[in-house]
């Protein structure tokens, strides 16, 4: 995506944002430093990044240094484009002081790190291969990589690190940062690719090292909902209301596949929803007075063993369900592939699966893609996922949801989340026993606590600043020319990411918020 940029409108945008740098921060009075990661090739990613980095060093001055690089098999799966001479340019307008590109490092390294880097390995080995599942062996050159990764880390903090700022916390050369952060006593700020401004954060303090990342913050956010947010649901009821309508057509991540039409949800009470219903369910050859379940497909391969999870792998889970359902013809089972299943899964996992089922007449197998959010959300009575953001979209329209896993929502009381595959398989069953008796399982409060999570995630949680333009700012030449207008023009006095960053910082909070939450 960097080689989009036209030449002259890069140059001038490198020049802005030097001679803003340079004005706005104070040189660093001891051997502090900033660590920033800029290995995705999405410039929006690595400007979200620097961003962060540079409003710490406002408070707190420090040298930044940046980790960039793409090695091989990322470069061959994902990053075709990946220009780190770019990213030298990048890091040096925002005032970097060293850009290391680590692939070239550790390429030519075989030192060996502390402790163990095999599950980072095997977790990034399924991502590149697109599996479904971990493999018991992952290729000896991708452990050799993931533990010199690791060595490397544990060398860069030996220095005094004020914070890691990265856009990812899972595979090899994210998540093996995040493990050394963790274990050398480091803040990590996580930012988002949505939005505006969003990040989450892990300080040490907080840190209980009982479980990953993500863990750790999946607690922390149901902490900061419980005590700041939901005593305050009445009050925010009208600005929850506005966001509910505004998701129902959001194009921006995580639903940032459904574009147009399809993206849309224009159901506004049952009798629309009873009409939608019965011509979707002609097409799918259901019954509509029969329950219906949506059973969601995962990116398989992605970010596997980064939170709780009731199965062994996103593949074991989809599968199981499955096997389950088709001895459940009390009920119609609609299971449906993730809208970037090619992007994740190289073995035809799903097809598969479909093949196995197809004398199931109760079953049906689809791509999400060839259903639009109306039709979906007009048949779906009970939906199933282990993490996905459905278990915070569906509740919030009245729909409920089980979670057979953990999301950074999942303790917010959205939707009903099980902590064992018994009891993932008991709450199905006594699910389908309510929806056949007309019973309603998802409460008012639920969908009152949907609403405030969508609030949260999509406004209260998200830092409005013109350094950071919205995701949708695209393409390449017009975020360039947006934020180089902001360098030339807007002053840094006032700018939201300075005050809101300090005070997640200083108050040791879990996420940035556009105002003071408490």
């Amino acid at each position: 995506m960097w080689l989009q940029a036209n030449k002259q409108e890069w140059k001038h945008f490198l020049t802005a944002a030097e001679v803003f740098w340079q004005k706005n921060l104070t040189p660093a009075e001891d051997d502090a430093v900033i660590l920033v990661e800029a290995f995705h090739q999405d410039l929006r990613v690595t400007l979200r990044n620097l961003a962060v980095a540079n409003a710490i060093r406002r408070f707190r001055p420090a040298k930044l240094i940046v980790f960039t690089g793409v090695e091989e098999a990322w470069r061959n799966t994902l990053w075709q484009g990946f220009n780190v001479s770019l990213v030298r340019q990048l890091a040096s307008a925002y005032g970097a002081a060293e850009t290391i590109d680590v692939w070239d490092v550790v390429r030519k390294s075989d030192r060996k790190p502390t402790f163990d880097t095999s599950g980072y390995v095997a977790a990034t080995d399924a991502r590149l291969a697109k599996l479904p599942r971990l493999r018991p062996q992952p290729p000896q050159e991708r452990q050799r990589y993931g533990d010199g990764l690791a060595a490397f880390y544990e060398e860069q903090f030996k220095q005094p690190v004020v914070a890691l700022v990265t856009s990812h916390v899972d595979y090899d050369q994210w998540g093996l940062a995040v493990e050394v952060a963790r274990r050398s006593g480091v803040p990590v700020i996580h930012t988002q690719q949505t939005g505006c401004l969003k990040a989450y954060a892990l300080f040490p303090e907080n840190d209980t090292h009982t479980g990953t990342f993500r863990e750790e913050l999946t607690r922390q956010i149901a902490d900061v909902f419980e005590t700041k947010l939901w005593p305050r649901h009445e009050e925010l009821r009208r600005a929850t209301e506005l966001i509910a309508w505004r998701s129902k057509v959001n194009l921006g991540r995580p639903s940032w596949w459904r574009g147009g039409a399809t993206a849309s949800v224009d159901l506004n009470n049952p009798a629309e929803r009873a009409v939608l219903r019965a011509h979707t369910a002609a097409r799918f050859g259901f019954d509509p007075d029969k329950p219906i379940v949506a059973v969601f497909n995962h990116a398989v391969s992605d970010a596997l063993g980064t939170n709780r999870e009731l199965f062994p792998s996103l593949a074991d889970w989809f599968t199981e369900t499955a096997a389950w359902a088709a001895q459940r013809d009390d009920a119609q089972w609609m299971f449906l592939d993730h809208p970037s299943q090619a992007l994740y899964d190289s073995s035809g996992f799903f097809d598969a699966l479909a093949k196995e089922h197809v004398k199931s007449k109760h079953m049906v197998f689809k791509p999400s893609a060839s259903i639009s959010k109306n039709a979906l959300w007009s048949l779906t009575d009970l939906g199933v996922t282990v993490r996905g953001s459905v278990s915070n979209e569906l509740p919030a329209y009245g729909i409920p949801v089980i979670q057979a896993g953990w999301s950074e929502w999942s303790s917010c009381g959205l939707s009903t989340v099980v902590d064992s595959t018994d009891g993932y398989f008991k709450t199905l069953d006594e699910s389908l026993t309510a929806l056949r008796d007309g019973a309603t399982l998802v409460s008012e409060e639920q969908v009152r606590r949907a609403r405030l999570w969508l609030w949260l995630y999509r406004s209260g949680a998200d830092v409005v600043t013109p350094q950071v333009p919205q995701w949708e700012v695209w393409p390449v030449n017009t975020l360039l020319k947006t934020v180089r207008a902001t360098f030339r023009h807007i002053e840094s006095d006032a700018d939201p990411l300075f005050e809101t960053v300090e005070r997640m910082w200083t108050r040791r909070e879990p996420m940035l918020t556009r105002t003071d939450l408490s």
